[in-house]
């Protein structure tokens, strides 16, 4: 599967599966920060990807919350 990148007139997103719950989300990257904001929808426990230089172009996350 290859990546997608955003077209010009959409928001930004990431993938973000969380396997301690087997859920997998978008995550829109906010409006009024250089940040994606992810929430666990099991254990609620939220995970910033920041965006900013030296970053990488990855579009799709794995990240566990234990």
């Amino acid at each position: 599967m290859g990546e997608s990148h955003p077209k010009p007139n959409e928001r930004p997103w990431l993938g973000v599966r969380f396997t301690c719950s087997g859920a997998y989300v978008r995550v829109y990257k906010d409006r009024t920060q250089p940040v994606y904001l992810a929430r666990c929808p099991k254990c609620a426990q939220c995970i910033r990807f920041r965006v900013g230089e030296g970053g990488t172009d990855q579009r799709f996350f794995n990240v566990s919350c234990r």
